[in-house]
């Protein structure tokens, strides 16, 4: 037996509101998605802002520390740029050899280490030697990462 109109139309209601409560869910599903990754960047801005008075600090000890070297170091936050919510850059001198870093960090806290060009070479160079957040860095992770970079140029 053929369904009614009656039976037709309270099935297309149901269905209808079936639909929207998926969409009303998939809705707020993607905007509690969305906040949180805005309060992991916001997080990553916090940390980050701190980190690089660290990072500022570890040039300076090195500096003393590996005189021999002739370490002269530098640290600029230059903001943001492109994909990056960060950009750090150090840059110097190791041995009379010039050292430029960039150091691009991301909206989810991962840091993307480049560096370079080398004399001859157009192009920076991805070196990032391991995955570090600047959500879970500390000091002792950033003076691992700035002595690869100090060995890689000396």
């Amino acid at each position: 037996m053929a369904e009614s109109t009656d039976q037709r139309i309270q099935k297309l209601l149901r269905n209808k509101a079936k639909q929207k409560e998926a969409d009303e869910l998939e809705k707020k599903l993607a905007e509690e998605k969305n906040n949180e990754r805005q309060a992991t960047a916001e997080h990553v801005r916090q940390k980050w802002a701190i980190d690089t008075h660290v990072i500022a600090e570890i040039l300076k000890d090195f500096e003393q520390k590996m005189s021999a070297l002739e370490l002269q170091l530098t640290f600029q936050d230059a903001g943001q740029r492109g994909d990056a919510l960060a950009v750090g850059r150090i840059t110097g001198r190791v041995s009379g050899s010039d050292l430029q870093v960039t150091l691009n960090v991301h909206p989810t806290g991962e840091i993307h280490a480049f560096q370079g060009p080398k004399p001859g070479h157009i192009q920076a160079q991805f070196t990032s030697p391991s995955k570090l957040s600047v959500l879970a860095a500390d000091r002792a992770q950033y003076e691992a990462l700035i002595l690869d970079f100090i060995e890689n140029c000396a």
